[in-house]
């Protein structure tokens, strides 16, 4: 029995004075019980204290990213009417210059790694960097202003998002891939 007047499973000792030593396999019991318990409660917290995560719909997803909700439905649904003070817009002609992208509205034309700056009033993210363009990949990381990020890997056609809070999100798409260079086609998107 511990000195708490508890019986723990293999303790030898029956004096309520005596310290319990815990055996090797008592250890390997607690850890196996309490990790599934740490991993639960890593996961929860509340929106107010976690750091924005960025949306994906390519698969590969980094666990720090989580997957957007695009099922598609059986059953036609009317299009959402835009509101009246909304812009909408085709997509943007393709580009080399990152410039282009400050407004987080444009399609850029890329072999090579490169930072694209964003309009921190508008996203809160000071920029988003390509780390790789491969054959059939591209790899694009969001730094958190403070401290941390995202990263994220897309294959043609596959997209996600990123945005922080109220701000507006800024969605990203892979449109191809061709003999190393990819079409990346980044958007507004809504505020979260």
């Amino acid at each position: 029995m511990c000195p708490y007047g508890v019986w723990l499973p293999g303790a030898t000792r029956r004096n309520p004075l005596d310290r319990y030593e815990p055996k090797e396999h008592d250890m390997r019991r607690l850890l196996a019980s309490v990790t599934p318990l740490l991993l639960l409660l890593v996961g929860c917290g509340s929106s107010a204290d976690s750091p924005p995560t960025a949306r994906s719909s390519a698969s590969g997803t980094p666990s720090s990213v989580r997957p957007s909700k695009s099922v598609p439905s059986r059953t036609s649904t009317p299009a959402r009417a835009p509101s009246p003070g909304a812009i909408t817009r085709t997509s943007a002609p393709p580009t080399s210059d990152p410039k282009d992208c400050f407004d987080g509205y444009c399609t850029l034309k890329l072999s090579k790694p490169l930072t694209i700056r964003l309009d921190t009033k508008k996203f809160y993210y000071p920029e988003m960097t390509v780390v790789a363009v491969g054959s059939d990949t591209l790899t694009y990381r969001v730094d958190y202003p403070h401290g941390g990020g995202a990263q994220q890997i897309l294959s043609p056609g596959g997209g996600s998002a990123f945005g922080f809070r109220s701000h507006t999100t800024v969605e990203v798409k892979l449109v191809s891939i061709t003999s190393g260079t990819a079409l990346l086609a980044l958007s507004p998107g809504t505020p979260d």
